[in-house]
C-alpha cells in the first residue's frame, strides 16, 4: 500500500504516503535518491514537483500562507524552504502542501467556505506549543472560517501506548490552557503514556470544531513499521509524508 487516503468531501486529494515509496526527507544523506522518490510521488499523484510545497520543519509553532508561486521550494532541495515552519495553508488550488512525520502527529484542515486548506506538523513539542490551536484559530479569526463546517484530519502518528515521556514533557502539557489530565497516564513515579492524537483532537473541539467532522487514523507508526517509518522505535532519517490539494 503506498498511499492511505482520507475519504473526505470530493474535491480534497489527500494522503499519508507510506514507506513503499521510500524516504522523502532530506534529513538523509542520500539527496538524488530523496528528489528520484519525491519524482515518483508527484508521478503518482499525477503532478509535479512545481505544484507541491514543503516547509523546513522544526517543532516550532510557526505558520504561513503560501500559494502557487511558492510551488516548488523545499522540493527540490532544504535550501528554499520555508525555515523554522510547521505547517502551511493556501487558498490556491492544485498546489499539494507536504508535512513530514516519524511518529509525530500530521494535522490536515478544510474550510469549505473559504476553500482554504492546511497541513499541520505536530510533534509532542508542537502540540504542547498548540500549534495546532494557533492555525485553526488563526483560520477561525482572519481568513473567516467557520469552525462548525471545518473538516480536520488527524493522520498515521505514535499511539498512547507507544508514546512513553518523562516528567519534563508532562510539566509542559500540563501549561497547556485546557485540562489535559485525561491525555495522560501515569506508569511508575517517572514515566506515562502521552496520547498526541487525543490532545489534539481536543484542541480542535475547543475551537468548535464538530466531532463528526474530526476524522482520526488508527495508525500507529510504531507498531505499523512495516508501513511507516518510526524514529522511536528505529532512530532513522526515514520520514513520511501526509499531504493535502484541493482541486479546482
Amino acid at each position: 500500500m503506498k498511499l492511505i487516503k482520507w475519504n473526505t468531501v470530493e474535491n480534497i486529494e489527500a494522503y499519508t504516503i507510506t514507506k513503499e515509496l521510500g524516504d522523502m526527507s532530506y534529513n538523509n544523506e542520500d539527496k538524488q535518491l530523496i528528489l528520484n522518490n519525491r519524482k515518483q510521488l508527484a508521478k503518482l499523484l499525477k503532478t509535479d514537483l512545481e505544484h507541491m510545497v514543503a516547509p523546513h520543519q522544526t517543532h516550532s509553532a510557526n505558520f504561513k500562507e503560501v500559494s502557487l508561486k511558492d510551488g516548488g521550494r523545499g522540493m527540490y532541495c532544504q535550501d528554499d524552504a520555508f525555515n523554522n515552519t510547521d505547517a502551511l495553508y493556501t487558498k490556491d488550488t492544485d498546489l499539494f502542501l507536504l508535512s513530514f512525520h516519524a511518529d509525530c502527529t500530521p494535522v490536515l484542515l478544510y474550510c469549505p467556505k473559504t476553500k482554504i486548506i492546511a497541513a499541520i506538523h505536530s510533534g509532542w513539542l508542537g502540540t504542547t506549543k498548540q500549534i495546532v490551536s494557533k492555525v485553526t484559530k488563526h483560520l477561525i479569526e482572519n481568513e473567516h472560517c467557520d469552525p462548525k463546517e471545518m473538516l480536520a484530519y488527524i493522520g498515521p502518528c505514535i499511539c498512547q501506548d507507544c508514546l512513553e515521556v518523562m516528567d519534563n514533557v508532562i510539566d509542559l502539557v500540563k501549561q497547556m490552557d485546557f485540562d489535559t489530565t485525561p491525555y495522560y497516564k501515569q506508569t511508575d513515579t517517572t514515566h506515562y503514556l502521552l496520547d498526541n492524537k487525543g490532545l489534539n483532537r481536543q484542541m480542535l473541539l475547543n475551537l468548535g470544531l464538530l466531532k463528526k467532522n474530526i476524522t482520526v487514523s488508527p495508525y500507529c507508526t510504531v507498531e505499523n513499521d512495516k508501513l511507516f517509518y518510526s524514529y522511536r522505535k528505529y532512530k532513522d532519517s526515514g520520514r513520511n509524508i501526509t499531504i493535502i490539494k484541493r482541486q479546482a
